[in-house]
Parts: C-alpha cells; structure tokens; sequence
C-alpha cells in the first residue's frame, strides 16, 4: 500500500496568529505532492524548492484566507526554475467561477512557472491510483468546493467551508469516509447563527451522520481555547482530533486512530447499557 502523508500548514482563519496560520493541508503520495488551498503563512512551512516539483496546488474558494500565499508559491516557481531548480511547471486548480476578480489577479501573474485549471463538478484528476473528486458544497457565501482523496485502501475528505445547508448531500459527499478534514469555525457559545460555517458540535454531527472514522478539526478561531472545539465536537463524535500546523498524519496512524476510536466507541456503548 502506498503511504499518504497529510500534513497540516493552517488552521485558523480569517487570520494567522502566533505559529498558527490560515487553512492548507500538505499531501504527498508516492512521488505526487498536492496542497489544499494557500492560505496566509502556510509557505512557512513549505521546503523550497524541494515541495515545487510534481506540486498540485488546489484552491477551494476565492476567500483571501485561503488563498493568500499563492503569490508566493508563483513567485517561488518563477525564481527556481530561473535557477534551474524546477524542471515541471506546477499545476495550480482553481473554481471555474471568479469571485471580486481572484482568479483574473491570479492568472494575470506572469511570475510564475505554472499551468492552471478550472475545478468544477466533473472534474477528476487521478494519480498513480490516487482519485481526486471535486463537489461545490452549496452552502458557503461563495462557490466553495468540497475535495474527496480515495483508493482501493482510504477515503478522505477535506470539507473546505461549507455551512449547514445542502445539509444531505455534505453528508453523502463525506459517507464512510476514513478521515475528514472539516471546518468547525464556532464553538456553540458563539451563538453565531451562521448557515455558512459550522460549529464544532455541527462538524461531530457531520461525521456521526456520514459515518466517517476519523474527523480531523479545522478552520478555527485564533483567539479561542482550541480545546473548547475537540470538548464539543466529541460530544456527538468521539474519535475527533485537532489539526496542528506540521503535526502529520500518515496512513498508519491513521488507521491506528481508527482502531482506538472504535475501541471507545464499543466501552462507551457498553457503559452507556449499564445505566
């Protein structure tokens, strides 16, 4: 089985903070390396010019907080392949649909050594044995799409901002998933009200609901105790965990985290028969 390896580059929003910053999640798989969106700061992270080559860069939506690291990444393709550093262009997706002219700004940067691509419904990439889908989830303020990894061995989800409409078909695009990454932008205290974004306890219902293994929290408030998130979301799901910028998970911890959940799952059940 070919390892996947998720590594978490951004896990707040709408702003960077700290050691923390905006949504991106790096993926390598075999010899493919592919970044869920570009969010402020995440470049920190990132080992140039090593991470440019068979680099696919996918940006869900035109919110800057997704986004706005994506000069960097063209301007650092420019320089090292001026270097002779970058043999291949990167490969930059972005929503078919422009939002205030981001993708006319983006494309319009001759600075860079890159292809770029339209995401919509229909599109699927594949590499090696690896499948990308795509799904607009419908229940953002923009067109936001919903991102879907999967083999023979794994199916994980990285959510992007969704909120609480279109809620059925959240669920079936997330269905028996072995990890989602999902947003969980307010704590329920917040009484936000929000239909655009979720709550942590919302994004433990998502899980329970589409009956995924593993929900992995994203998308977090910077001046909020994040452990108020992983204490909500596990009451409806318990085998939830925080995303931490360079805290990696593998195919192997994964599934050990898979094996442990359901271990709880079963006492937890158990216990709750006793009374």
């Amino acid at each position: 089985m070919t390892k996947i390896i998720i590594t978490p580059l951004g896990t707040v929003s709408p702003y960077p903070k700290g050691q923390m910053n905006c949504p991106g999640f790096f993926v390598e798989y075999a010899k493919e390396k592919i970044l869920l969106d570009c969010g402020n700061g995440i470049t920190r992270l990132l080992n140039f010019p090593k991470d440019l080559e068979n680099l696919k860069v996918i940006i869900t939506h035109y919110h800057k907080d997704h986004l706005a690291d994506l000069g960097s990444i063209q301007y650092a393709s420019f320089v090292y392949h001026n270097l002779g550093l970058l043999k291949e262009k990167i490969k930059i997706y972005l929503p078919e649909e422009d939002y205030a002219n981001n993708k006319k700004a983006i494309l319009a940067n001759k600075e860079s050594y890159a292809d770029y691509f339209n995401i919509n419904d229909n599109l699927a990439i594949t590499l090696n044995d690896l499948n990308i889908a795509f799904e607009d989830n419908k229940s953002h303020t923009i067109n936001s799409y919903m991102v879907k990894l999967q083999n023979k061995d794994f199916k994980i989800v990285y959510t992007s901002d969704i909120g609480t409409t279109n809620w059925e078909k959240l669920v079936d695009f997330c269905q028996n998933a072995s990890l989602i990454i999902c947003e969980s932008s307010f704590l329920k205290k917040h009484h936000s009200n929000s239909t655009s974004h979720l709550t942590a306890y919302e994004a433990g219902l998502l899980a329970k609901e589409a009956k995924v293994q593993k929900l992995l929290l994203t998308h977090l408030w910077p001046e909020e105790d994040k452990s108020l998130y992983l204490e909500e979301a596990k009451q409806v799901f318990p085998n939830t965990y925080l995303a931490q910028e360079g805290k990696n998970l593998s195919s192997k911890n994964i599934k050990l985290s898979l094996i442990i959940g359901l271990i709880f799952t079963c006492w937890f059940t158990w216990i709750s028969h006793l009374y």
